[in-house]
């Protein structure tokens, strides 16, 4: 993906304040540990770890992190940034991915509308689990909201809900919850501000990218975007979904 190379250490900060980012990693955190107070969860596997903040916030807390991502540049700068005794990053790609152990968690956080082959990835993230292990995942919805930046980002679908949840129960998937984020507040910055900044970065043909003065204001601002997790409407950018194996 580009924006490791183009943004470097910036992106570490990116995926950190910027507000789709913010709330959605607080959901996903917020639901790691609601289920771990519950269940033994221990051992963790991230597929399509990125720069690698959400593996090392759990790594943090305790958890054992195997984190992985077919991008190069990402997993060069999660281990050079986000180093944690906890945490283990490889360059490696899901649809190959074979290990000897079986994890806990399973997390895919925006990753498979990125492959073609999604139930392979499925597949994949089922083997690697334990029986009644859980597999916690993230994607884009509404084929109708795709824009330039879905093709930019690689994206090969916006998910309808339906198609998903089928798609998880034909590999043998209970679902636990399902939850739509990014709706009111975030809909009308991701519309409004996300996308026209990020149209202009990309017509601007700059190689190197830098973040406008003002981003780091949004630390402040991301705690008013929360109130977003009150809501579950369908007519949120995206979806958050639990499954556990059966």
């Amino acid at each position: 993906m580009r924006a490791y190379k183009e943004w470097g250490r910036q992106k570490l900060v990116i995926d950190s304040i910027e507000p789709t980012h913010y709330v959605r990693n607080f959901l996903v955190f917020q639901t790691i540990k609601n289920i771990s107070k519950k269940y033994k969860i221990r051992d963790i596997c991230e597929i399509g770890c990125g720069v690698g903040n959400l593996s090392s916030k759990l790594g943090k807390r305790g958890f054992k992190v195997d984190a992985f991502d077919l991008d190069k540049n990402a997993v060069q700068l999660a281990k050079k940034y986000n180093k944690n005794k906890n945490v283990n990053f490889f360059s490696k790609d899901i649809l190959k991915l074979s290990v000897n152990k079986k994890y806990d968690l399973v997390l895919a956080i925006e990753v498979i509308e990125h492959i073609k082959d999604d139930i392979g990835a499925i597949k994949n993230a089922k083997e690697i689990l334990k029986k009644s292990g859980f597999f916690l995942i993230t994607v884009p919805i509404n084929e109708g909201y795709r824009t330039g930046f879905d093709n930019r980002s690689g994206h090969v679908r916006r998910y309808d809900v339906k198609d998903l949840i089928n798609k998880l129960e034909q590999q043998d998937f209970k679902i636990i919850k399902i939850k739509y984020f990014n709706f009111p507040l975030l809909w009308l910055w991701y519309f409004n501000i996300y996308l026209p900044f990020s149209d202009k970065k990309s017509k601007s043909g700059e190689k190197s990218k830098k973040l406008p003065s003002y981003a780091h204001l949004l630390r402040i601002f991301n705690k008013l975007f929360l109130v977003d997790l009150l809501f579950n409407s369908r007519k949120a950018t995206n979806v958050m979904v639990l499954a556990e194996r059966k």
